[in-house]
């Protein structure tokens, strides 16, 4: 309710990274722009394969339906309490390795851990008494699950200082850039994941057993390659704590929570509907493939006709995924042109508009080929999300806090998760059983999503002193005013609003 509140009103105000200002950064080679994010490759490598294939491996271990979604609570518990706490965590960790890279290696070695755990579960319960032919995978689904966890815990590790590295060490001119490359990565991962989802891998890595075995193994090496081309060639300023007590990570989201900046907490706003609609999409888009296009029974005998037509749908969805993560890079590669030409603001509710109808559409696509070009639209909606808030937070926050701030903006990432995960069974049961009412609930709620984009305070891509307050009337050039004082409040002509927007700390928001 209190971001619905801040989301009345409108107002600008610019980056903090500007000549004259301690912040300022030089401009990054692409070279260094491109092992920067090249490790959220190798991160969502693994979490495209989670996606894609971690809800057919527990429904064919034998989990009913309506659990799937309280296994998949891990995400938003880990995304609650790791990130926000590992971002604060870092804002002052003052190591000889800077402050982001060994969250960023610690994570990754623990992604490593949850990989295997999931891909052995099968092997390792049987091996300690599980007999799959009388049913009985207790072993094998307690593994997976306590794999699934240390994934989702380890993958918000390294995700928050991922995003809080590229604030540190790019320029406020490159952010945008940098979102894109992010946004660039998470598809081109996605794509190697699903498409080597997509093969039978055991046909040339036969000694893998298994085609899920194979995959996991290749998610850790990419994981590994692309982490270590971050860790070697991203170089930090080493942060030194002023002296003092380390301040408690936990007050600290508190208090960031409590004065979030308003550029910050309409973000947060359109992220919380936005999520309600891609956690049903991530949750049982290929679950939907299955059972809802080809008619397969993923509770069905191993070998049956229904069984094999429910992994034929899976694999299906998993090539309209690889699709989807080609559309995905080729939007993040127009986007900051398209942002330039259009607006951030357009560009977002275009995205979470076209999101909404996708998912709604389910419910009457059982055509194979229209539910592939389905999927692979949802690659335009996706680009943008994962371009435009963190690009909008990016700016709009100083590096001292970005750890702090991307970690809030996650927060409500993980909210819609929690939402989702506990509700979405009985909604699921409520109409039978059928996937698509999971999928039109999303939808609906990414529509709310694209209404909340229209109050979205944009950072002005002009280079002004920090922490100006600007006078802001629509259809002219943003300036700062002539008589700035920090504390001064400026009246907004168009409808007499006043505001206070920022002191030095960004605190003290009077709305």
């Amino acid at each position: 309710i209190s971001l619905l509140y801040i989301m009345h009103g409108e107002h600008s105000y610019s980056p903090l990274d500007v000549p004259g200002n301690p912040e300022t950064k030089p401009r990054l080679t692409y070279w260094k722009l491109f092992c920067l994010t090249v490790s959220f490759l190798g991160v969502q490598f693994g979490w495209a394969v989670q996606i894609a294939f971690t809800t057919p491996i527990f429904l064919e271990l034998g989990v009913p339906h309506v659990w799937i979604s309280f296994i998949w609570l891990a995400g938003p518990v880990s995304g609650l309490l790791v990130q926000p706490v590992v971002g604060v965590m870092s804002d002052t960790w003052n190591g000889k390795y800077g402050r982001r890279r060994p969250f960023i290696f610690i994570g990754s070695i623990f992604i490593v851990v949850g990989l295997a755990l999931i891909s052995n579960a099968s092997f390792i319960g049987r091996a300690m008494g599980d007999i799959p032919s009388n049913s009985d995978s207790s072993r094998a689904i307690f593994l997976a699950i306590v794999g699934f966890w240390i994934l989702d815990l380890s993958n918000n590790m390294v995700q928050g200082p991922c995003r809080a590295l590229l604030v540190d060490v790019a320029p406020a001119s490159q952010q945008g850039l940098g979102s894109s490359l992010f946004s660039f990565m998470l598809g081109l991962g996605n794509l190697l994941g699903y498409f080597t989802g997509h093969l039978e891998l055991t046909r040339w890595l036969p000694f893998m057993g298994t085609d899920m075995r194979a995959l996991f193994t290749i998610s850790m090496i990419a994981l590994v390659v692309c982490i270590t081309m971050t860790l070697t060639f991203t170089q930090e300023v080493i942060f030194h704590r002023p002296s003092g007590a380390t301040p408690n990570p936990f007050v600290s989201i508190w208090h960031g929570l409590r004065n979030m900046p308003p550029v910050v907490a309409r973000a947060c706003c359109v992220q919380f509907f936005s999520w309600i609609g891609w956690f049903t999409f991530i949750l049982f888009i290929t679950d939907w493939m299955g059972e809802q296009v080809f008619g397969g029974d993923p509770a069905a005998p191993e070998g049956s006709p229904e069984r094999i037509l429910f992994q034929d749908g899976v694999r299906q969805g998993a090539l309209a995924l690889t699709f989807n993560s080609i559309v995905t890079m080729a939007a993040s590669v127009l986007l900051p042109k398209i942002i330039q030409l259009a607006g951030l603001r357009p560009v977002y509710f275009f995205g979470q508009t076209m999101l909404g109808l996708c998912l709604i559409a389910t419910a009457v696509v059982k055509n194979k080929p229209a539910a592939m070009v389905l999927i692979t639209l949802c690659g335009v909606p996706w680009a943008v999300t994962m371009v435009v808030p963190f690009t909008v937070v990016g700016q709009g926050v100083s590096s001292k806090e970005s750890g702090l701030y991307m970690g809030v903006l996650n927060i409500f990432v993980v909210i819609p998760q929690l939402v989702v995960s506990v509700s979405i069974g009985f909604v699921i049961t409520l109409f039978k059983g059928n996937i698509s009412s999971a999928l039109v609930t999303g939808g609906l709620f990414s529509l709310v999503a694209a209404g909340t984009t229209l109050r979205l305070i944009v950072p002005t891509p002009e280079v002004m002193p920090a922490a100006v307050e600007l006078f802001v009337v629509p259809g002219e050039e943003t300036v700062p005013p002539k008589d700035y004082s920090p504390k001064r409040r400026a009246s907004k002509t168009e409808d007499d609003e006043t505001l206070l927007l920022h002191d030095d700390n960004m605190e003290n928001i009077d709305l």
